[in-house]
């Protein structure tokens, strides 16, 4: 990889502001440190007793939509990679320690689950994912910003559509690698997982109705 590379991560917030100064902290934290850190914050969030500096906030008048605020997030960040990651997520120290030498288009990172379930994603493929048998990467994971221009999140398709958005790089030839180590500590929450309708349903309509071109 080229020397300068750039990486930002990308938040949202909508009522769930108890946890934002524990994300802000395990960023600064990082050993990497991310050129541009972005929170998409609700407007009407007190944030009196929050520490947001050195955090480009940007205001949210709606109601919560995660697929719309991660868009809003990612357009107002200007890196090469970029990092989506929830808000009541930890990253460890580590996490961004081989961002620089990823020649990869997409870097899985582990993680590690409150319930202590850990995962670390072996490398896969595009055919993988397209086939259901891999068809996520852990939130938290960086990515080039160009498979997100071509792509972007679709709020009509699924509320909580990180199956869609991997599907969609796979559609674009993407090249993915991973860490084979544990980056993330996630809070554990059921409706992050999708459903078996999206995955055996949605997800392959979708797929059949976006041949995107490759790059």
């Amino acid at each position: 990889m080229e020397t300068g590379t750039t990486i930002g991560i990308v938040g949202i917030c909508h009522g769930y502001e108890s946890k934002i100064n524990g994300w802000v902290e395990s960023i600064r934290k990082l050993n990497r440190k991310p050129d541009d850190v972005v929170l998409v914050l609700y407007s009407g969030t007190d944030r009196s007793n929050l520490d947001l500096d050195g955090i480009k906030v940007i205001d949210w008048d709606g109601d919560f939509e995660y697929s719309n605020m991660f868009n809003l997030g990612i357009a107002n960040c200007d890196t090469e990679w970029i990092a989506w990651i929830g808000i009541d997520d930890r990253y460890r120290p580590h996490a961004f320690d081989k961002v620089e030498s990823c020649t990869a288009d997409v870097l899985a990172l582990g993680f590690q689950y409150d319930t202590g379930q850990i995962w670390t994603p072996a490398k896969t493929t595009a055919e993988q994912i397209l086939s259901l048998s891999a068809n996520w990467i852990p939130c938290g994971s960086p990515f080039r910003k160009w498979l997100w221009e071509k792509i972007k999140f679709d709020q009509t398709i699924t509320p909580w559509d990180d199956w869609v958005f991997w599907c969609g790089t796979a559609l674009l030839n993407a090249t993915y690698d991973s860490t084979h180590t544990i980056d993330v500590d996630y809070e554990y929450a059921n409706h992050s997982a999708p459903s078996d309708m999206e995955a055996r349903v949605v997800i392959p309509q979708w797929i059949r109705q976006n041949p995107y071109a490759t790059k």
